[in-house]
């Protein structure tokens, strides 16, 4: 069964909400500003790719790829 476009598009926001509230809280900053962060990762970009499949992973696993795109670690990043 083949998600629809609607379905995807809605992963794709909610996984994109819970990251940006992540990355306000962690950053201690607004959500505006946590949102611009987020906007300049690879790990949204990849996240709005759609060919990715990236939307059908959970929340945490996103914030996961997330977290060490921040730190750098872009060979662990990769192998996600």
């Amino acid at each position: 069964m083949t998600a629809s476009v609607t379905n995807i598009n809605k992963s794709i926001q909610a996984i994109s909400v819970y990251l940006v509230l992540r990355v306000s809280e962690e950053k201690k900053c607004t959500q505006e500003k946590a949102l611009r962060l987020l906007l300049k990762t690879m790990t949204y970009d990849l996240l709005q790719d759609k060919g990715s499949g990236l939307y059908a992973e959970s929340p945490e696993y996103v914030w996961d790829m997330l977290q060490k795109e921040e730190r750098g670690n872009l060979k662990e990043w990769m192998e996600n």
